[in-house]
């Protein structure tokens, strides 16, 4: 059975404001993965996982990234007709109205942080949402080190050197536009991505260091 209960405040404005719904969803049965880190829930929620990012399925004609079936494979073995806890942050929602949530299974398994252990998630930390960061930072260095999963072909060094925004925790190639945008007293450079991960950055959309 679903358990809800009813927010009592209303958050900050912008869009992931928790007053898109006046409820909260506690518990819920999970009935479709859709991806490494995507879930629909049984009354029809979607559910983004929080705190890390899968690699990409097939989509618009591009090829699935490396390892994205099997992070979606390692999903529904973990999570599929199983009951989840759901632990939220600040924002609650996502900019396509997903909601934003940690997923526990009843043996107190944190989903989130399971997939970044096994090398099939990194870390994506986005602010203010840092609920779990050093948890989940943890398992992605475990994963590294081994190394295992994604980190089998992340880590191949391909330029002479990286830059990051020490706010956004986002690298980027040297050549990278966004890079190059980044005010001087944010700009952190690395001789290695290796490095980088290990911190937690998380790698650029656009030029995919």
């Amino acid at each position: 059975m679903l358990k809800w209960v009813l927010l009592l405040t209303m958050w900050g404005t912008g869009w992931g404001c928790s007053s898109q719904s006046p409820d909260l969803l506690l518990e819920a049965r999970v009935i479709q993965v859709l991806d490494g880190d995507t879930v629909i829930l049984e009354e029809g929620r979607k559910v983004r996982l929080l705190g890390i990012d899968a690699p990409e399925l097939e989509k618009e004609g591009q090829p699935a990234q490396f390892l994205a079936h099997k992070a979606k494979e390692v999903l529904t073995q973990l999570a599929q007709g199983k009951k989840v806890r759901l632990e939220y942050d600040e924002l609650r929602y996502d900019r396509y109205g997903r909601t934003l949530a940690h997923l526990f299974l009843p043996d107190g398994t944190h989903l989130n942080q399971e997939l970044v252990r096994q090398g099939l998630a990194r870390v994506y930390v986005i602010p203010p949402n840092r609920r779990y960061q050093e948890e989940l930072l943890a398992a992605q260095r475990e994963a590294i080190l081994a190394p295992r999963g994604i980190w089998l072909a992340a880590l191949k060094q391909d330029e002479p050197y990286y830059l990051a925004n020490k706010n956004s925790h986002i690298l980027h190639r040297p050549s990278c536009p966004l890079g190059e945008k980044i005010a001087p007293v944010n700009r952190v450079r690395f001789t290695s991505k290796k490095e980088a991960f290990l911190q937690g950055y998380s790698p650029c959309r656009t030029c995919q260091p």
